[in-house]
Parts: C-alpha cells; structure tokens; sequence
C-alpha cells in the first residue's frame, strides 16, 4: 500500500484524514458531531482567537493541538482539511489561505458577506484540484433528500411551487457575540444567516432562481441595528415556478420550525426539520412518511465530503454552487432598498 506522502493514518485500505477546526466557538459542536461519525476522519487541532479558549474547547473534545494562530495549522504537513467555523467575513480569506496551503475545505454558510469575496472564493475553489464545500447541512438531511428523490421521480408531477417558513426565535446566538451585531461582517441579518440554508434548499429542489422581489425590516431585534430580524422574498425561478419564503428571528411560538411545501399538478410534499414530519399528498390523499430518520445533515454532510475527496467529485454544495444563493440573497436586498423586482444576473462583482 502506498502512503500519502503527507503522514496520513489508514484505516483499512482508507485513508484517515486529519481535521483542523477553525473557529471552535458553539457552532462548531455540530461540526464536531459530523466529523466524529466518520471513521476515516480525525480532528487533530482546535483553533480559537483566544489561546485559552482553544486549550479548554481541546481538552473538552479529546484534541492533542491547540492554537491561537491558524496559521501554524496551514504550515502543518499532516492536516488535510481545514473546517471554518467563522465570521462571514473571515470565509473566502481563510478558505483561499488553505487552498494555497494546499488544505481541502469545508465552511460555513453563507458564502461571504459580499459577492465580491463569494465570487473570489468560487474562482479560487473552482481553479483548484482541492474540494471545498459550503456546510449547507439541511440540503444532505434526511427530508430534503426524500423530497429530492421524489421530487426526480415525478411523484407530484410538475412543482409550480415552493413555500418555506423559517419561525425561528435565535436572539440567544447572538447573544455576547460581537460581530453578530456588526452588518459589516455579517452582510445582512436573519436572511443572509438562517436565511441561507432556506434559499439553498428551495434552489436545491426547484432550480435556480432569476428573478427577486423583497421587503425586510426589523422589529423586535434593536441590537441587530439596521439588519432585518424578519424577511419576506417572493422568487422566480428559470422554470417558471414561483417560490415564497418568509423568515424570522424574533419568533413568538411555543417553538422553532422550518417548514417547506412543494405544490406540483398531481400533489403535494411538506415537511418540518424541528418537528420531524413529513407528508406527501397525491391525487388528494395524505399519507404521513413514517419510515425516514429525521437528520440535519450534520453528519451526511461530512460524508458526503469525503467521499468527493475520495473520489474526486465536486460537492454539492461547492462555492460555485452557492453563488446562486448569493445572488439570490443580495438581489433580495437590493429589492428590499429600490422596492423593485431584481433578477439575480444583476448581482455581479465588480
């Protein structure tokens, strides 16, 4: 058997892949529990802004390496992939440092904060024979693929639409998180954040979207500033099917939910990731899905990853992909400023 040359351990005739997670603040417990159900994967350093932070967040995970200083992770000759768990402003700079560290890399959403950097960042990813993939964790879950799956398989016969609800009360994960406050880094507030996992999703399952009309505001969210707590967008998509998604962070129900529905000529599929349902409806008879295991894609994801490393595919969700929800993203805002339908060919880096 012959060994990478860069000090990979193996598992069998698999290569065991050397993790760093960048960024290990809370986020990053869910990245840890998708890299810790891979068997050919290994988190070997933690790296915090804070030295003391990063030394309590390894020892609580069991991790040899700690730092302060991302930068001695990229000079490392035994880490294969970099995890970014970060700012959105921090994405594209780091994520294009690790490409030329020659690092495979995962990241969080959104993309970036502009379509400047979202656009360096897809340029760089796609030059480069490295895999680099955004953690749109809901797009390898368990309903979205069945929706997926049926969705190819015609069962509801041509979708003319798509309805998502994200009801979220998410104030707590701002809470003593500074740059959470700033729209500089952020680029925008609850659509540009929890936002970006719906926009994917209704992409992911009903094609790309042209056309963009949106209004924002924020109404119970003072510390976001000018960023929106609440979003309505209204898309086309280059089918012609239509899409609506309304989102909040300030929710008042008993709980979260993210709900979808596909309307198509024959039926209907529904589901909600936080209560775990899943409904498809067909010559107008409802039957409830009992046989799927809910997920949120943490752990697919990763699999999913490594197996495009494996493999040499390109992920699912790369920064090429996830440009089209950037584009859909700042066309909805600059909707929301003009008060005019945007299509999203607009958004273009300068």
């Amino acid at each position: 058997m012959t060994r990478n040359p860069i000090g990979a351990r193996y598992l069998e005739d698999r290569m065991v892949y050397n993790v760093a997670v960048i960024g290990a603040g809370n986020w990053s417990k869910n990245h840890l529990l998708g890299w810790r159900a891979q068997k050919d994967a290994k988190i070997t350093w933690v790296v915090r802004s804070n030295e003391e932070r990063a030394k309590a967040r390894a020892e609580e995970w069991g991790v040899a390496n700690y730092t302060a200083d991302y930068k001695k992770v990229f000079a490392d000759p035994d880490v294969h992939i970099v995890d970014l768990v970060l700012p959105h402003d921090l994405h594209a700079k780091l994520a294009i440092e690790a490409l030329e560290a020659g690092k495979h890399v995962v990241l969080e959403k959104p993309l970036a904060e502009n379509i400047e950097d979202a656009q360096r960042l897809a340029d760089a990813a796609a030059a480069s024979k490295l895999k680099v993939m955004v953690a749109e964790n809901w797009n390898y879950g368990t309903f979205v693929s069945r929706a997926k799956k049926l969705l190819e398989a015609g069962a509801i016969g041509r979708p003319y639409m798509i309805r998502g609800a994200l009801d979220l009360d998410i104030r707590y994960a701002f809470k003593g998180v500074a740059w959470r406050h700033q729209s500089e880094r952020m680029g925008g507030g609850v659509l540009i954040d929890a936002g970006t996992h719906a926009i994917s999703v209704m992409r992911h399952l009903m094609g790309e979207i042209t056309e963009v009309s949106a209004q924002i505001d924020n109404y119970d969210f003072p510390d976001l500033g000018s960023m929106e707590d609440t979003a309505l967008v209204l898309t086309r998509f280059a089918s012609g099917a239509m899409g609506l998604l309304s989102a909040t962070a300030v929710a008042t129900k008993v709980r979260n939910s993210t709900s979808f529905m596909i309307m198509g000529e024959k039926g209907a599929i529904e589901f909600d990731t936080h209560d775990r349902s899943f409904f498809t409806t067909i010559d107008k008879k409802r039957s409830e899905e009992f046989t799927l295991e809910p997920s949120r894609g943490l752990v697919e994801q990763m699999t999913h990853f490594l197996s495009a490393i494996r493999e040499d595919t390109t992920p699912l969700t790369s920064p090429m992909e996830q440009m089209g929800s950037m584009r859909t993203i700042l066309a909805a805002y600059e909707s929301a400023r003009t008060g005019r339908t945007v299509k999203t060919e607009e958004i273009r880096a300068k």
